[in-house]
Parts: structure tokens; C-alpha cells; sequence
């Protein structure tokens, strides 16, 4: 039987993809399609069919790829099905310690497992499709397209929670009981303040399977609202009944702690995120593009950049623009190392000093002065590196020595042959940006705002390139 509706939701399970699609009439369906990620391996041929041959690879075969992108010709590579993410990081450190770190090379082990589904099945999220499931597979039609701007999106039931303890203190803590749990929606309130403390936990499950609500959003959801019911339903011995998500399963906190990182001469602190399978969940206070651009700046850069809602809202616009190069790698059969250990090539120090001197800039003369132009280029650097073709891998290739575009001052050669992952990955940002921006200055108030969020969280990722 097939469907028409919009791709909500994905995560990888047990050698399954789980699919959730938003349907037409408002439900929700649950897709099941049996695919595992993959993981290669490039070496000599005679040591990569020594390791096709021992009992671990039992789904592995020999492939060609690009090992590096502008590469003229393909490498053979050993492709090798995994069940999970964890078990390709533990493959791969298997394989470079038995290669004493120098026999093999790894490619495609970090890359989200729901990410490369979406590269390898020509989807992104929210694409409106139609799909059939037959015999466990599940077989994609797309009906949308990601350089659309006027594209309509379902109505998602949102809901707040906000949480209360049993205490006197200003600050909130794990060991404290619960007092009230608040759910509002776009038209109603419900306060869980009654009955015991796993009384109140059974209550607050059974409002998420009768509100049913597509989008949950928090202000420390991460950090504190979700694990502290988890640990006061365990404390309770009712974590079994406290069912959040669609899944007919408890809420399930990740034990891991979240990292901290280095941005903009910061160091940050980014919580580990709490899923609700089959809903998203976004918290504010972990949350990058939504603060600043709502929904649809989240939903655009979820759709440009392929990278599913839940990931996208705490992720940085460096991650944002990776997914979108990590995309076109993949389309045009380039692997991704696993370690990217390529040192910058080596330059006197006359030429270092033209390369790294950065710009210049003008001393203003000090006065009142009349009839002040002023020039604003439009994301200069972006239509920089897309006109001139700039990339890692087309500055200097080795394909063009002749080539007749030049670095200026450098005289460093630009391929001609090979159109760049960068460049690739701008045309779309840049061209839908300005879209926007055409939309935005001929519309009315209400779809003019949509324009401009989605437009501004396009310039948060072409900030990063």
C-alpha cells in the first residue's frame, strides 16, 4: 500500500532504518526499512582480499570509489556492511591495529548513520514522498525537491513542558521530588500537579500518547526536565510506564555526558540530546539556528544542509554545512576519511607571508563628510570561492598545471576539469538565499517573515565557508 506524506523523523536501530512520515491527514506512520551503513577500506589488493576472507566480513565486497575528490581515476575498495555506528568505529580500530596503522584506509566510519541513508536514497527531511513497504524494504518516490522555496509543509501539534520540584531552593535539583508537571499547546494547558509522584509520572505519560504531539520543545529539556523524570520514575520503579515518544518503549537518557568546544573564541558546553522517538524534541537552551531564526529557519537548513531536524537543531552551522559537502562527496562516489590527517602543503616563508597576510584595510579620514557611498557585497566570500571554482582539492590540482584561472599574487593553478565540493555545496545556499530575499521584498507581512527566517538561517551557514 503506498503513502503520501513528509519524511519527520529517522533513526537507525538493530540493522534498521526507522522512518516516521507525517501523513496528509495529520497521522503519523512507522517505516521500517532494512538497511545497515557501510564502511570501506582502501589498501593493496592482495592484503584488502586477505581481509575479505576472514569470518567478521561476511557482507563485503570489492568496489571502485574515488578515494580523493578530483581524483581522475577510481581505487579499489573493500566495502564492508555494518549493524551500527558503533560497530563501524570498532571495525575500523580492529583493522588499523591489526594494519599496525599504516597497511589500510579508512573511509565512511563517523558519518551519521541517518545522514548517509538520506544521501543514498536522494531524500532530505521534510521532503514531501510517497512510499511503498513491501517485504521489509522500503521503496522512496520523491514529490519534492530541495531548491524549492515555496514549498508547504504539515501542520506539526507542538507542546511545551515545563517542570517543578518539591523545593525551596532557587536552583532545581535531581534529588528533589516532583511538584507539577505543565503541558501547553496552541489551545489548551494541562497542569499534572495531583496524586503521588509515580501517579504523576503515569499521568504525564498517558498526556503524551492522548495529546500525541509531533514537536516537544523544552528550555533544558538535555539537561535537566528528562533526565530528572527518568530518575524519579526509576527511583519510583515506574520508568517501564513513562513512554514519551511513539515508540512503545520507556524514556531512555543517554548516560553519556555532552563535550565542550572551542567557537568564535568561546568554550562551549553542549548538553547530549534527548530523543523522544518519533517526536522532536527541541530544547531551547541547546538549540542553535531555531533560537534565531524559529521553526522555519530550523526546517530550511534541515532541508538545504540533509540533515534530520532533531541533529540540526543543536548543531553548529559548521556541522550544517558538512552534511551538505559530506552529500556531494557522496554523489560523486568520494569517500570520506575516517582520520583527516592531510598536512597544508609546505611553503616558503616569502610565500607564506602573500598567502596568510589577510586583508587590508583603510584608514578612514578623520572629519564630517558629505555624499558617503557605501558598497555591500552580496556573501562575497561564498560567490568568491563559487565563481572562481575555490576548494581544497581545485587549488593547485594536479590535473590543470596550464589552467588559465589563476590565484592572484600566488599563481597557484585552479581546476578546470573538476567542479569542487565547496563550490557544489554553495550553489544551492546561495542561490535559494537570494531567492528569498526576490520573495521577501514582494510579499505580504505573514509569508514575508517566513522568507526572511529562512533566508537569515541560509546566511548562518555561508557564515562558516
Amino acid at each position: 500500500m503506498k503513502s503520501l506524506g513528509w519524511v519527520f523523523d529517522l533513526y537507525h536501530q538493530n540493522g534498521q532504518m526507522i522512518v516516521w512520515l507525517k501523513k496528509d491527514n495529520g497521522s503519523c506512520v512507522r517505516l521500517v526499512d532494512q538497511w545497515r551503513p557501510r564502511v570501506y577500506i582502501a589498501g593493496e589488493t592482495r592484503d584488502l582480499l586477505e581481509l575479505a576472507c576472514r569470518d567478521e566480513f561476511t557482507t563485503s565486497r570489492l568496489v571502485w570509489k574515488y578515494e580523493q575528490p578530483g581524483d581522475i581515476e577510481k581505487t579499489r575498495a573493500l566495502e564492508v556492511e555494518v549493524e551500527g555506528d558503533r560497530e563501524a568505529l570498532a571495525l575500523a580500530e580492529r583493522i588499523e591495529r591489526n594494519g599496525r596503522y599504516s597497511m589500510f584506509r579508512l573511509y565512511n566510519v563517523d558519518i551519521p548513520p541517518s545522514q548517509m541513508y538520506l544521501y543514498e536514497k536522494n531524500l532530505f527531511p521534510l521532503a514531501y514522498v510517497e512510499v511503498e513497504q513491501c517485504e521489509g524494504k522500503v521503496h522512496w518516490s520523491l514529490k519534492d525537491s530541495r531548491e524549492a522555496v515555496d514549498y508547504e509543509l504539515p501542520h506539526f501539534k507542538t507542546i511545551t513542558v515545563q517542570v517543578k520540584t518539591a523545593t525551596d531552593r532557587r536552583i532545581q535539583g535531581f534529588a528533589d521530588e516532583l511538584k507539577s508537571l505543565r503541558i501547553s499547546s496552541e489551545d489548551e494547558a494541562l497542569t499534572i500537579d495531583s496524586g503521588s509522584e509515580a501517579e504523576k509520572l503515569a499521568e504525564t505519560s498517558k498526556a503524551f500518547q492522548e495529546l500525541d504531539p509531533d514537536i516537544v520543545r523544552t528550555e533544558g529539556g538535555d539537561s535537566f526536565i528528562f533526565p530528572y523524570l527518568a530518575g524519579r520514575a526509576r527511583k519510583n520503579n515506574v520508568l517501564a510506564k513513562l513512554v514519551l515518544g511513539r515508540e512503545p518503549s520507556p524514556l531512555n537518557v543517554y548516560s553519556v555526558q555532552g563535550h565542550s568546544y572551542f567557537s568564535y573564541g568561546k568554550i562551549l558546553y553542549r548538553e547530549t540530546a534527548v530523543r523522544l522517538p518519533g517526536r522532536l524534541h527541541l530544547d531551547q537552551t541547546n538549540a542553535y539556528i531555531s533560537n534565531d531564526c524559529d521553526l522555519e529557519g530550523l526546517f530550511e537548513v534541515s532541508r538545504t544542509c540533509i540533515i534530520p531536524v532533531q541533529r540540526a537543531s543543536r548543531a553548529t552551522i559548521g556541522t550544517s554545512m558538512t552534511s551538505l559537502q559530506l552529500y556531494n562527496a557522496v554523489k560523486q562516489e568520494v569517500l570520506i576519511p575516517w582520520n583527516k590527517n592531510k598536512a597544508e602543503d609546505w611553503k616558503r616563508d616569502e610565500e607564506l607571508i602573500v598567502a596568510d597576510r589577510g586583508g587590508f584595510i583603510y584608514e578612514p579620514q578623520t572629519g564630517v563628510h558629505d555624499n558617503i557611498g557605501e558598497l555591500d557585497f552580496s556573501s562575497l566570500y561564498p560567490m568568491v570561492m563559487l565563481q572562481q571554482n575555490l576548494s581544497g582539492e581545485t587549488v593547485g590540482c594536479s590535473c590543470c598545471r596550464d589552467s588559465a584561472y589563476r590565484v592572484p599574487e600566488l599563481g597557484y593553478n585552479i581546476c578546470q576539469r573538476w567542479q569542487g565540493i565547496v563550490p557544489r555545496s554553495l550553489e544551492i545556499l546561495l542561490a535559494k538565499r537570494a531567492a528569498y530575499k526576490k520573495l521577501k521584498e514582494n510579499a505580504d507581512p505573514p509569508p514575508a517573515e517566513v522568507y526572511s527566517k529562512r533566508q537569515a538561517a541560509l546566511k548562518w551557514i555561508l557564515v562558516c565557508s
